[in-house]
C-alpha cells in the first residue's frame, strides 16, 4: 500500500479547508450582494410609488376613470427605464399599461408586497401599493426589469470561478512549499535517528532554535537517547562485571576437579577437594542470587508489596541473628529499638534483607573491641531506621560510588563480597519510595539510614 507523505496529506487538507471557506465565503458574498442590489431596485420602486401618489393626488380634477387613465398613462410614459405599472380596480379590472399583459392575477395582494417575477422572458422586481383616485381605491403594480442586477451577478459568478480555482491552486503551493520547509528540521532529526545505533549512542539530533513543538521534540530525542545511552552502558557494565565475577568461581571449581582427577588419591583428599567445591558452588550461589535481584531491580519486576510492620521486631530479630558473626569478631552488636510500637510502612522482607546487608558491612569493617548499634527511631513523619559502626569509616573520595554495583576499594564499604549488597539495599530503600543514606569519615566509622513513612 502506498503511503502519502505527510507534505502532501497537509497541502491537501490546507486546500480542502481553504476551498470549503471560500465556497462559503463566495456563497456569502453572492448572497450579500443580490441582496444589496434588489434592496436598490427596491428603493427606486418605493420613490416611483411615491411619485405616482404625488402626481395622481395632485390633480384635482381627476373626477372620473377617463381622467385617471390619461393622468396615469402620462405618468408611466415619462419613466423610459422599462418599468412596468397597471392599475386594478376592487373588481379586477386593469387599465391599460405599457406591459399590455397583467403582471399579476388572483386575489388583491396586500400593500407593500414585494415579489420576483419572470414577465415576457425577463425577470422583474414588483412592487405593490395602493392609493385613492377618483373616489375609487386602487391597487397599483409597479415593476422594474432586473436585468442589471442578474447581469452584475453573473458577473460576480464568473469571477468567482475563476478567482477561487486560482486562488486555491496558489495557496495549494505555497501550502505545501510551507510544509516542506517546517518538516526540513524532522527530516533531519529522522537522518540522525537512522544513524544511530548500539555502537554510536553518543550522537545527539541537533536541537533547532525555533521555539516550537520541532525544538521540543528535538530536545526530547536527545533526552531519550542520552537515557538510552545510560542504560546500555549500565547493561554492558553490568554483563561485563557479572561475567568476571562468575569467571572466578567456575574456573576455581575447574581448577580444582582436574587437579583431583590427575591421578588416584585417598578418600580424606577427595573430601578436601570436594569441600572446596562446594564452598564455590555457594560463593557461586550467593553471587548467582544477587545478581538475580539486581537484574529483577533493573527490569521493574522486583515484587515489594508494601504493609503496615512494627520495625522494632525486626531490628531485634536482624541483631539477634548476627549475634553469633559478632562474638566471633569480637565487636558489640546491639539494637536500640523505640520506645513503644514504631510501625513503618513497609516489606518486611526487603527491609530484612536491608539490615542484614548493613549489619555484615559493619561487622566486616568494624575492628575487634568496636560496636555496631541498629537503631528504630520513631519521627513525626515515619521512621528511621539506621546502623552506625565505630569501624574504619570511608574514605570521601569512595562515597559517591559506593552504592554503584561491583565497585569495591579497599577502604571503602565493598572491599569484599561482590560489590551488590549496597546497590540491592539501595534498590529496596528506592522500592520503598525512600533513599538509603551514609554520613561516614575515615577514622569515625560510618552511619547508614533510612526514612519509612508511617
Amino acid at each position: 500500500m502506498t503511503r502519502v507523505s505527510i507534505r502532501l496529506r497537509l497541502s491537501a487538507w490546507y486546500a480542502t479547508v481553504l476551498a470549503l471557506g471560500l465556497g462559503l465565503f463566495g456563497f456569502a458574498m453572492w448572497l450579500a450582494l443580490e441582496h444589496r442590489l434588489i434592496a436598490g431596485v427596491d428603493t427606486r420602486l418605493d420613490q416611483r410609488a411615491r411619485g405616482l401618489r404625488a402626481a395622481l393626488g395632485a390633480e384635482a380634477d381627476i373626477r372620473t376613470p377617463a381622467g385617471l387613465r390619461q393622468e396615469f398613462s402620462e405618468f408611466a410614459g415619462e419613466i423610459a427605464d422599462g418599468t412596468l405599472m397597471e392599475l386594478r380596480d376592487s373588481a379586477g379590472y386593469i387599465f391599460p399599461v405599457p406591459s399590455r399583459t397583467a403582471l399579476l392575477g388572483g386575489a388583491p395582494r396586500a400593500d407593500g408586497e414585494r415579489l420576483t417575477l419572470e414577465h415576457g422572458g425577463s425577470h422583474y422586481r414588483l412592487l405593490v401599493s395602493s392609493l385613492s383616485a377618483a373616489g375609487t381605491r386602487y391597487e397599483v403594480h409597479m415593476a422594474m426589469p432586473l436585468d442589471d442586477v442578474r447581469a452584475v451577478l453573473g458577473d460576480f459568478e464568473r469571477l468567482l470561478l475563476l478567482m477561487i480555482p486560482a486562488v486555491l491552486a496558489l495557496a495549494g503551493l505555497g501550502g505545501y512549499w510551507l510544509s516542506v520547509r517546517a518538516l526540513r528540521p524532522v527530516d533531519a532529526i529522522t537522518t540522525v535517528a537512522r544513524s544511530i545505533s548500539v555502537q554510536n549512542l553518543s550522537q545527539r539530533v541537533q536541537v533547532p532554535p525555533t521555539g516550537d513543538e520541532l525544538q521540543r521534540m528535538a530536545e526530547t530525542w536527545n533526552v531519550v537517547l542520552e537515557r538510552l545511552e545510560a542504560s546500555v552502558k549500565r547493561i554492558r557494565t553490568f554483563t561485563a562485571d557479572a561475567s568476571h565475577e562468575l569467571r572466578t568461581p567456575l574456573a576455581l571449581i575447574r581448577a580444582t576437579a582436574e587437579l583431583a582427577l590427575r591421578r588416584e588419591r585417598t578418600p580424606a583428599e577427595y573430601r578436601d577437594a570436594l569441600r572446596d567445591i562446594a564452598g564455590d558452588v555457594e560463593h557461586l550461589t550467593q553471587l548467582t542470587e544477587s545478581l538475580l535481584s539486581a537484574a529483577r531491580a533493573d527490569a521493574g519486576t522486583w515484587e515489594m508489596p508494601l504493609e503496615r510492620i512494627d520495625l522494632n521486631p525486626l531490628a531485634e530479630s536482624v541483631t539477634e541473628r548476627y549475634q553469633a558473626l559478632a562474638v566471633e569478631r569480637t565487636v558489640e552488636l546491639h539494637a536500640e529499638i523505640a520506645a513503644g510500637p514504631a510501625p513503618a510502612l513497609a516489606n518486611e522482607t526487603g527491609i530484612r534483607r536491608v539490615l542484614a546487608i548493613l549489619v555484615d558491612n559493619a561487622l566486616k569493617y568494624t575492628p575487634a573491641g568496636g560496636r555496631v548499634t541498629v537503631a528504630v527511631e520513631k519521627q513525626e513523619a515515619g521512621v528511621l531506621l539506621s546502623v552506625r559502626d565505630t569501624g574504619e569509616g570511608i574514605p570521601p573520595a569512595a562515597l559517591p560510588h559506593i552504592f554503584d554495583r561491583f565497585y569495591r576499594a579497599d577502604a571503602a564499604r565493598g572491599g569484599e563480597g561482590f560489590g551488590l549488597g549496597l546497590s540491592i539495599a539501595q534498590a529496596i530503600a528506592e522500592a520503598h519510595g525512600g533513599k538509603l543514606e551514609v554520613e561516614s569519615a575515615p577514622g569515625q566509622g560510618s552511619r547508614f539510614h533510612l526514612r519509612l513513612r508511617a
